[in-house]
């Protein structure tokens, strides 16, 4: 068995149902004996009204205003049934037909009132405003009792032959006062709704601003139909369009459906007047002076007054815009603005893509936004149904079919991010070719840390592979040749065994050096023991502080071979006396810094010893820095990053 709210729901939709009926039986009925207008736009517009209060109550199965319009929808579609079948006045009960489509669409009328009244919560506007729903339904009714037992309805079109057949004497004052009561209560039923909006916020006001748009449209088209209904066919379509989408425009606030877009219309609905208008007084100024210098009748006032409009088409349009959001969509405007000098700064250099997201947070107004650069490569997050736990939405932004970025922001309310996201699109665009940038130079120098790492490794077992190997061998064959001269004694060929035992000594003594530059051995127990060992064997005075502590092998390595090719540089040019070496360890990087008292003027290009340093430090993401002053001696500093 259904419960309360099925059959809330089902009710409008049986409703609808007889609505489309009637309207579509009313179409034959009538077509031919009424203009076409009138026979496609009432039904329509009766079809509009039914379609609309279904909606809404199918979605809000208590709300007051889905009823009336599902009610009012079915009166109008009987009015044009009646209407219809009226219009054969020879056909049995015409006339009465003729009568109940003449008092009800008074219903139609009236109820606009009380719509106005209980719009958009389905509830008076407060406090004070509970007595005017009740008022307009009666008004209604009055409106109604006069228009069917008076003769004040006497010349309706409805009535084909004669007047209306039940009014009764003196009963005139009904109409006439449910006229003028009716005109009240739609001025009450306006200033209601605006004593709302001016309390409203947030979503409510929002649903009020549509309606007051389409008042305003229909302000202008209202005088317009009323002077040139009959003689323009224009007129007649706009009405056409215009009256059906009353209800159309309600069903969509109530329903919030796309609601913050109003603004939008609003806005391009005053630019597109303003420019309409600004635009014909440049035609019809120019066509005057043009008229006025080369006569009324020549062909050039023409061309030159459209000439001048399309020239001045886009301008206009642009300042037209800013002055409208300037004034309207303040939000909007000044957010822009605000993207738009950031635009300018970029290409300027006098900004950074960085600041980016911090500029979407500030002009969105929402400070955990998130703005996500997507590399090449990399995949979106997946799609989420409508918000997610945290109440915020991801919204892709694309450029020419590319991903360039996700933003995750919370569900906007009213604010311009779809306008924000759009202008702020280039930037988006520079910031991702900036991070793919610095993310291909991360790749670049952690490969090349990398290869040093492995060829650090390969000296490191080269000059193990010397000494345990080669060299082993070649210090057994001279102790075997050395216990062979024992025991020759004094024979000849001892001489020549201690010959060959001194160049074994010697090939052995080239391996040593020969494993030391490929890897020292000394590094095995630290940067400092063998900086001070390096020190020791320079031929000139030289201080060593040093504690870094326990660093990767790879910059220990690194460190030695700079301090090595130093040292060596300062022997070869310098004409130094002294030398300070230094390697300590401050935060995450190892400073080494190699000073001498020479002559200085050496130059980083100069020589490849230093450009193959600079190379190594590079290849580990570190910096070397020279300075050199003629006469002041040089300075080497090296930061290499030590932290695992």
């Amino acid at each position: 068995m259904a419960g309360p709210d099925a059959r809330a729901r089902q009710f409008p939709v049986a409703l609808l149902v007889l609505t489309c009926a009637a309207a579509v039986a009313s179409v034959p009925l009538s077509a031919g004996l009424e203009p076409v207008i009138d026979t496609a736009l009432y039904p329509l517009n009766a079809v509009a009204l039914g379609g609309a209060g279904a909606l809404i109550r199918l979605r809000l199965s208590r709300h007051r205003v889905g009823l009336l319009l599902a009610g009012v929808g079915l009166v109008a579609a009987l009015v044009e049934l009646l209407e219809g079948y009226g219009y054969h006045d020879t056909w049995p009960g015409a006339l009465t037909a003729q009568w109940g489509a003449s008092w009800g669409a008074m219903v139609g009328i009236g109820s606009t009132a009380t719509v106005l009244a209980l719009f958009p919560d389905g509830h008076a506007a407060g406090r004070w405003w509970r007595w005017l729903p009740p008022f307009t339904v009666g008004v209604t009714a009055t409106f109604v009792l006069g228009a069917a037992l008076s003769h004040a309805n006497d010349d309706s079109y409805t009535f084909t032959r004669g007047g209306n057949p039940y009014a009764l004497d003196g009963l005139d004052f009904i109409y006439t006062v449910g006229e003028f009561a009716f005109v009240a209560s739609l001025l009450f039923s306006i200033v209601s709704l605006v004593s709302r909006f001016r309390r409203a916020g947030g979503a409510e006001r929002q649903q009020l601003k549509l309606i007051f748009w389409f008042a305003c449209v229909l302000a202008v088209v209202g005088p317009a139909a009323a002077v040139g209904f009959n003689s323009s066919v224009v007129v007649q379509v706009a009405i056409a369009l215009l009256v059906p989408m009353l209800p159309v425009m309600i069903c969509v606030a109530i329903l919030r459906y796309r609601l913050y877009d109003v603004d939008v219309l609003i806005a391009r609905t005053i630019s597109y007047a303003a420019l309409t208008a600004l635009l014909a007084v440049a035609w019809g100024g120019t066509a005057l002076i043009l008229g006025a210098l080369l006569g009324g009748g020549s062909a050039w006032v023409t061309a030159g007054a459209t000439t001048a409009a399309a020239a001045a088409l886009l301008p206009l349009r642009r300042r037209v815009q800013d002055g409208v959001d300037h004034a309207y969509r303040r939000a909007r405007h000044h957010a822009l603005a605000r993207v738009d000098a950031y635009l300018e700064d970029l290409r300027a250099g006098q900004a950074s893509a960085d600041e980016l997201e911090g500029l979407l947070r500030d002009v969105l107004r929402d400070p955990a936004l998130e703005l996500r650069l997507l590399l090449p490569g990399e995949s979106t997050s997946p799609p989420a149904d409508g918000a997610d736990a945290g109440g915020s939405v991801r919204t892709l932004i694309e450029r020419s079919g590319i991903a360039l970025a996700e933003v995750t922001h919370a569900v906007p309310e009213g604010e311009p991010l779809s306008d924000v996201l759009s202008r702020a699109g280039l930037a988006i665009e520079i910031a991702r070719l900036q991070a793919e940038v610095r993310h291909r130079l991360a790749e670049v120098e952690a490969s090349r840390a990398r290869i040093v790492a492995a060829a650090h490794e390969e000296r490191r077992r080269l000059g193990r592979d010397l000494h345990d190997g080669a060299q082993q061998r070649l210090v057994s064959a001279g102790l075997a040749l050395r216990h062979v001269q024992h025991q020759l004694g004094d024979q000849p060929a001892s001489s020549d065994i201690e010959t060959a035992v001194t160049e074994i000594g010697g090939a052995i003594q080239d391996l040593r050096d020969l494993a030391h530059g490929i890897r020292p051995a000394r590094l095995d127990d630290g940067l400092e023991l063998a900086l001070r060992e390096l020190a020791g064997r320079a031929p000139m005075p030289v201080r060593v502080q040093a504690t870094p502590g326990p660093l990767p092998d790879a910059v220990v390595a690194a460190a030695y071979y700079v301090a090595a090719e130093a040292l060596t540089n300062v022997v070869k040019h310098a004409v130094a006396n002294t030398v300070e070496l230094r390697a300590n360890r401050e935060d995450d990087e190892l400073v080494l810094n190699v000073r001498d008292d020479g002559i200085g003027g050496a130059q980083l290009s100069a020589g490849s010893g230093l450009r193959g340093l600079a190379d190594r430090v590079g290849a580990l993401g570190g910096q070397l820095r020279l300075e050199s002053p003629a006469g002041a001696g040089t300075t080497l500093t090296v930061r290499l990053p030590c932290a695992s």
